[in-house]
């Protein structure tokens, strides 16, 4: 078997699957994203700056280092392709074969090229189970039916704006959306979103696709998606159960219960007033 590469954008992702994997006996290496602001940290013996711009480029070095498994995994703008960065060819003609350029038709013209030159692309899953959620109420106070109600709309919305490659994130208010995530990202959706609920209390919802390709894009949210919501007075957070990430997820629900967010871990196969009922004590 060869080696295990993490092609890395910016936040703790890439740091908790590289311990992970280390732990679980690999040899893994960094790959990471000289567009992103990646901090490599204590790993610096086990990096490879990489431009994501240039794919023939990174199929070269991952050869070159026996790497034959990638985890995809951090932030990284998705405006990348509006900005002047300098293509390769291999990703010039890729960009050519795109029909459109929404995330997941970059992703996946990328992929079949990994795959051409024996290089898989693992679920973002492998080395980050134990920061998936089941579904229920993680924070200590219990949800007003009305609050409910903008978790279910909200949480629909959001399934249909992934489904169409468009976001993951909207937010939401009285059963009206004031924002729908697109290329800005997320952290500007909620922001513009709590700028017209003027304050009074809104709730955000993040989903993933009904078929979510596990090796791209997983949802994730944050303690820095906390600190923004509580900018624009958010009451509520609601993500889908076992698709979303959560980093630190300890840190996380002590966090969001300082500063009075609900945090809601919806489900769809489960009756939500029941799942509001009952605390969820995660450790």
């Amino acid at each position: 078997m060869g080696r295990l590469g993490i092609i890395a954008g910016a936040g703790e992702l890439p740091h908790l699957a590289m311990q992970e994997a280390i732990s679980e006996n690999e040899d893994p290496i960094f790959l990471s994203i000289k567009e992103s602001d990646f901090q490599v940290g204590k790993f610096n013996d086990r990096n490879i700056p990489i431009h994501i711009t240039k794919i023939g480029s990174v199929i070269k070095t991952c050869k070159k280092n026996n790497i034959d498994r990638i985890l995809l995994l951090g932030k990284v703008n998705k405006d990348i392709l509006l900005k002047s960065y300098k293509f390769d060819l291999k990703t010039i003609f890729l960009l050519a074969k795109m029909l459109n350029q929404n995330d997941y038709t970059f992703f996946q013209i990328g992929a079949q090229e990994f795959l051409k030159n024996k290089i898989t692309i693992l679920s973002q899953k492998t080395y980050l189970k134990s920061l998936l959620l089941t579904g229920g109420r993680y924070t200590k106070k219990k949800l007003n039916k009305n609050e409910l109600i903008d978790i279910e709309y909200g949480m629909g919305l959001a399934r249909e704006l992934a489904r169409l490659d468009l976001g993951q994130t909207v937010a939401v208010m009285n059963r009206m959306a004031l924002s729908l995530e697109a290329i800005e990202g997320t952290d500007e959706a909620i922001r513009r979103g709590g700028q017209l609920s003027k304050n009074k209390g809104a709730t955000v919802c993040k989903s993933a696709k009904s078929n979510q390709d596990e090796r791209f894009d997983l949802p994730t949210v944050g303690i820095n998606t906390l600190n923004i919501m509580k900018e624009f007075s958010y009451k509520t957070l609601a993500i889908q159960a076992r698709e979303t990430i959560v980093v630190n997820p300890v840190e996380f629900i002590r966090k969001a219960n300082e500063l009075s967010i609900h945090f809601f871990v919806y489900d769809k196969n489960e009756d939500i007033k029941i799942l509001n009922k009952k605390q969820v004590i995660y450790v």
